[in-house]
């Protein structure tokens, strides 16, 4: 799929060399794919065919690399995975150019779905997500110390890491006919989103002081509330997200289930 995806770059502009290795760089440099091995997951549950679960699963992984690629630009971050993140490899230009072409992926990955009925419903809910995760990152950027207060840290990592966490799940539930089930898998994982944030935040504590000291601009938990109102909020939003991703038409989202039992616990043995 991924050649298919890459196209003959060449016969459009013979400088595409750059950005061919950029692409290559971030597909092959790891991470966990969560979202398509939610996409994967889930759709298996609901027997789905194979390859329509591969189409969905490289969709929704494709743009959250984009994602990760933009954000890791805009906020400066040198490394990700232990490797040289995309803009400081090969230059701000190419991460750009990168990120756009992960998106535009997407789209074409999407369109190879067996059943095209489902298409307009599933683009559309694609550019919704992307747009609220656009939104959110936006916010995250530019919110003021003066600003941030508990409702709005909530809504941001909602819309920034929600958005796009929800996607697998939503898009192969309502490519199963499952669409007011999709409601319920996008609630589960904004609260997911909230909790594993809380958590990260408590983890990065020490790296998120020592960037805003030296005049970043960090989003963090603890610049809110108390460490241990941050566990108790953390703890509560994982908890919903489970009992929702429960009620998932055949066990569903029971990866993401897992997860947030996962982080549950790594949560409660930060002191």
């Amino acid at each position: 799929m991924f050649k298919s995806l890459m196209g003959d770059t060449k016969s459009v502009a013979h400088e595409s060399t750059i950005l061919r290795q950029a692409i290559k760089y971030h597909l092959f440099s790891g991470g966990q794919r969560l979202r398509a091995r939610l996409a994967l997951d889930a759709g298996e549950a609901l027997s789905l065919y194979n390859q329509d679960n591969i189409v969905i699963a490289a969709a929704v992984e494709l743009i959250h690399n984009a994602s990760l690629i933009h954000d890791d630009l805009q906020d400066g971050d040198q490394f990700r995975r232990s490797l040289e993140s995309v803009w400081s490899k090969f230059g701000s230009n190419e991460a750009i150019c990168c990120g756009d072409f992960y998106l535009s992926c997407a789209y074409s990955s999407i369109t190879s779905v067996s059943k095209t009925v489902f298409l307009p419903k599933m683009i559309r809910i694609m550019h919704q997500r992307i747009a609220e995760a656009s939104h959110g990152q936006s916010a995250d950027l530019n919110v003021i110390p003066e600003q941030l207060d508990l409702e709005t840290y909530i809504r941001v990592v909602m819309a920034k890491s929600g958005a796009l966490l929800s996607l697998p799940l939503e898009l192969v539930l309502i490519y199963a006919g499952f669409d007011e089930a999709s409601h319920e898998a996008r609630q589960a994982c904004r609260d997911f989103a909230v909790g594993f944030q809380i958590f990260d935040d408590l983890r990065d504590l020490a790296t998120d002081t020592r960037a805003v000291e030296d005049g970043g601009n960090r989003l963090n938990i603890t610049r809110i509330v108390e460490h241990q109102a941050a566990k108790e909020i953390a703890s509560m939003h994982l908890k919903s997200a489970e009992l929702l991703l429960t009620n998932l038409p055949a066990r569903a989202g029971s990866l993401l289930e897992e997860c947030a039992k996962n982080i549950t616990r790594l949560l409660n043995a930060i002191h």
